[in-house]
């Protein structure tokens, strides 16, 4: 089997169930990882009920970077590209179309990528070889020799099974000969020996083959249409269940219910009307024994039903009319277990028992909201469970299940309107992490925010607010950004609690930042950084979504002294805050260290092998995490990377990519500054008229959004370009520069006044002007300590150093920012 993978890059392992697909593929996928370089992906098909949803959930077990708008087999396979990798689809038979168009797309566009998927059917693709797993094998009838019956393998797992049960079992040449004929009944199918081998370390050898006698006997007057094996399967599985005392065909049949599989507790709450907790423990592992139950291997605590018993104990449940009382159960104890969360952030502790039941979430969701459940459990559920996706960073998953959600929000379900309310400041922040528009998020909030004040609930009030600020934020509107941080924390005062105050001085800082008042930002910063609360670690007053308030205080700190002039200490409290992220292990706050602090930093002073690591981090972890919203930063920040290291198409290309979803959604954050990397690519690359375009656009979204921190930088890279025609004269690029050395200085921005004053001495010093270019550089010069190198300081310190030979002919482009 391993050579026929080698072979042919679709393999589908086809079988009736419980042949061992799924064992057989685990077992391949291992011996071939090393050839694909280990990289190895399980697409777990079975819990799916909607085949729809193949295509994301192959999406997020590959953890790609995709919009929630344009999640499709052909964008699946194009973001995979051209990496080497074994994909596995396993229990495709239920989702065949999907399923077959997902592989179609991967061996159409991905030509070091190979699939291996296990179907009761073929894929029906081109280049497909289908492989028919064929059973174990059984002895002849007319074979009764004890080691020729011991060399069949189906013997051989028989004895194995029964053996691991009792292990007194020694098969004597009579037994081997009942074994035979056993197996030979069962046709050899695992999952079916297995069943028998269970009753056969209970009940004897003897009274199992007597019993599976009488119980084929009966399957003449079953279904003709079934498979001989699908007959063979099910006659099992009824011989078993009927084996089964009352107690423990009911927790079967209730336990059909998981697809993600249970705990302990899950088992409980499920027969709580029937059974004490002890009896429930007693019946379980019964059958656990029986083979009918099995422990997880990935998860300590958990057990799952293999997926044909689960399916058989389905149609059972479905029989008794008993589907919808279990699936209210299953509902309710996954909102019990969620419901401790109370709208605060869940430990990493919590994230990872709870990221176990997403697929049995998604059941109960979609029970919860089809006819004839119970919409208003699946609200509870929905908005209990947002903590969970938000910490997982399954931010598209978690914006379409609550719009799910509100959307059955009708005046006649009775509801608590904070669900209401949180379910939408819920929905805007993650829609804040997706490819979604803003106007939708600024929707969502607005109606958020009314029904906390119509509650009077000022906690919820801050969330709605908190994100509001965010919106105003993201989409470039620092004036309002300002306002809202300043309402904010007009309403934390109000709490009574220190740590809400730590946020709203965060939020002001943040925005007086961008609005260009350093100073401003530098105090609120600091006042938030000092307040002991500012942690705010697994308290009770941690927001459900709300970010390491250090780390982000930290990171815009760091951005505010580069502002300054304060080079190394901006690099020293960036590395910081990015140590803390990683060292809480908290993923978007690393995102955010790494977006805000190391990566924009290191380009800005030309650390270029800084920058290039730091931007490399944040595209693996939001590819990893699969954040759609993240790849246009990491397009514009790989962007200006490019741009510095002289590789202006590509850059430019990667600027404009980033730039287009940006804008397409509504998030202008930052866009000024990635548009005048823009420019000064389109410059180098002697594109001038498109330079000076990218630079208009650039000032005049700076300055309808107050984007004002980098507005001194924009109109310096509008006197460079301006610099490039020959017809112009030099007065209109220094008025710019005398216009920008204004605003920098008007900011206290000495990190900018140092580039337009070295920009604007090279144009003196090569027109005749040497000491006044002298006296404009030398005292910012000054200003920085000997050991900060940045180009535009050297340029300046050479010449301090030698005004008579620094300069030359007028330039084409700055080569000092």
């Amino acid at each position: 089997m391993v050579d026929i993978l080698s072979a042919y890059r679709a393999v589908t392992l086809v079988g009736p169930g419980g042949i061992g697909k799924t064992k057989l593929a685990i077992e391949l996928a291992r011996r071939v990882a090393s050839s694909f370089d280990d990289s190895v992906a399980l697409i777990e098909l079975a819990t799916l009920q909607d085949p729809a949803l193949a295509i994301s959930a192959t999406a997020r077990a590959l953890k790609l970077a995709l919009s929630d708008k344009n999640v499709s087999p052909a964008s699946i396979a194009q973001a995979i590209g051209a990496r080497r990798l074994l994909l596995v689809l396993d229990n495709c038979e239920h989702v065949i179309d999907v399923a077959a168009q997902i592989a179609s797309a991967v061996l159409r566009y991905c030509p070091n990528v190979s699939v291996l998927a296990t179907s009761r059917e073929g894929l029906r693709i081109d280049g497909e070889y289908v492989a028919a797993i064929p059973p174990l094998s059984v002895p002849r009838p007319d074979i009764q020799d004890p080691d020729l019956l011991l060399g069949e393998s189906a013997v051989q797992l028989f004895v194995a099974r029964t053996r691991a049960l009792r292990a007194s079992f020694v098969p004597d040449a009579g037994d081997l000969r009942k074994i035979a004929a056993i197996c030979r009944r069962l046709d050899g199918i695992p999952l079916a020996l297995e069943f028998a081998a269970a009753r056969v370390a209970n009940l004897g050898v003897d009274t199992v083959l007597s019993r599976l006698d009488r119980r084929f006997e009966l399957l003449s007057s079953g279904r003709r249409d079934q498979l001989p094996r699908h007959q063979t399967l099910r006659a099992t599985l009824d011989w078993s269940y009927d084996l089964l005392s009352g107690e423990e065909q009911r927790l079967l049949c209730r336990l059909a219910v998981f697809p993600a599989g249970f705990t302990l507790d899950a088992a409980i709450a499920m027969m709580d009307d029937a059974l004490s907790r002890s009896d429930v423990i007693e019946t379980l592992f019964n059958l656990v024994g029986k083979s009918l139950v099995s422990l997880d291997p990935s998860f300590e605590g958990r057990w799952r039903l293999l997926e044909t018993t689960r399916a058989y104990a389905l149609e059972r449940l479905t029989e008794a009319g008993l589907v919808a009382q279990a699936a209210r159960r299953h509902a309710t104890f996954l909102r019990q277990l969620v419901a401790p969360l109370g709208g605060t952030s869940p430990t990493s502790d919590d994230v990872s028992r709870l990221a176990q039941e997403i697929g049995n979430v998604h059941a109960a969701l979609d029970w919860a909201f089809a006819p004839g459940g119970d919409a208003a459990l699946g609200v509870e559920l929905t908005a209990g469970f947002v903590p969970v996706w938000m910490q997982l960073l399954s931010v598209v998953e978690c914006s379409s299940r609550i719009e799910h959600a509100l959307a059955h929000l009708t005046p006649e379900l009775t509801c608590d309107p904070r669900l209401k309310a949180q379910l939408h400041v819920a929905l805007g922040f993650a829609l804040l992490n997706t490819t979604g528009s803003a106007d939708r998020m600024k929707a969502a909030l607005n109606n958020g925010l009314v029904l906390a004040e119509d509650l009077s609930d000022l906690e919820l009030q801050l969330k709605a607010v908190w994100t509001l600020w965010s919106y105003n934020l993201n989409s470039g509107q620092y004036d309002a950004a300002k306002s809202v941080g300043e309402r904010y924390l007009d309403i934390a005062l109000r709490t009574g609690n220190p740590a809400n105050e730590t946020v709203g001085r965060r939020l002001i800082g943040a925005a007086s930042h961008f609005y260009g008042a350093q100073e401003d930002a530098a105090r609120e910063l600091a006042l938030s950084l000092d307040h002991p609360d500012h942690g705010l670690k697994d308290g009770p007053n941690q927001m459900w979504f709300l970010l390491n308030q250090s780390v982000l205080a930290k990171a815009m700190l760091a951005r505010v002294l580069l502002l300054q002039g304060k080079v190394a200490q901006s690099r020293a409290l960036a590395a910081e805050c990015l140590r803390e992220a990683e060292r809480e292990k908290d993923k978007l706050a690393i995102a955010y260290a790494l977006r805000n602090a190391v990566c924009p930093i290191a380009l800005m002073t030309h650390d270029l092998p800084a920058a290039d690591q730091a931007i490399s981090s944040l595209l693996e972890l939001v590819t990893r995490e699969g954040v759609a919203f993240w790849t246009s930063w990491t397009s514009c920040l790989k962007g200006q990377l490019l741009v510095l290291q002289g590789q202006y198409d590509d850059g430019i290309t990667l600027l404009r990519s980033g730039l287009k979803a940006r804008t397409e959604n509504g998030w202008l954050m930052r866009n000024p500054e990635f548009l005048g990397s823009l420019a000064e690519g389109l410059l180098a690359a002697g594109e001038t008229t498109q330079a000076l375009a990218a630079a208009e656009e650039a000032l005049n979204i700076a300055r309808q959004g107050r984007q004002l921190w980098c507005l001194a930088d924009l109109l310096r890279i509008k006197g460079e370009i301006l610099l490039a025609d020959a017809t112009l004269d030099l007065s209109r690029s220094e008025l710019l520069f005398a216009e920008g050395l204004s605003i920098a200085r008007e900011q206290q921005c000495r990190f900018y006044e140092l580039k337009i004053a070295a920009a604007w001495a090279r144009i003196m010093a090569g027109s005749d002007r040497q000491q006044t270019a002298l006296d404009l550089v030398g005292p910012i010069t000054a200003l920085f300590d000997r050991e900060v190198d940045l180009p535009a300081l050297a340029f300046a310190r050479g010449l301090v150093a030698s005004p008579a030979t620094t300069g030359g002919d007028r330039p084409a482009s700055c080569t000092c920012h």
